[in-house]
């Protein structure tokens, strides 16, 4: 499940000029991709789960936080912290049924 996050992660933002504070909404586009990328190979019922996962970054990242993440998964860096924060959102999220 890492992976597919980290994955959705690097699609979702290509080239966004916009910055914004942590707890702030991204701009409609990069929530759209982010939704549209979580959801794809999910069922529709899991739309709700992928919207829960990016208000969850939207709280702890802002914009330029989250592009900075992005280019750092592209460049190879360590991106810890944040897997480790989609885990723990994940778990808020995708509860087990």
């Amino acid at each position: 499940m890492k992976i597919l996050f980290v994955f959705i992660f690097a699609i979702t933002i290509t080239s966004c000029g916009n910055t914004n504070n942590a707890g702030e909404k991204f701009p409609d586009q990069v929530r759209t991709n982010f939704v549209n990328s979580c959801a794809g190979k999910l069922p529709p019922e899991y739309k709700q789960n992928c919207e829960c996962m990016l208000e969850q970054i939207e709280k702890k990242y802002s914009l330029t936080d989250y592009i900075k993440v992005e280019n750092d998964i592209k460049a190879g860096k360590d991106v810890s912290a944040f897997l480790a924060f989609t885990d723990s959102a994940r778990l808020i999220c995708f509860p087990k049924k």
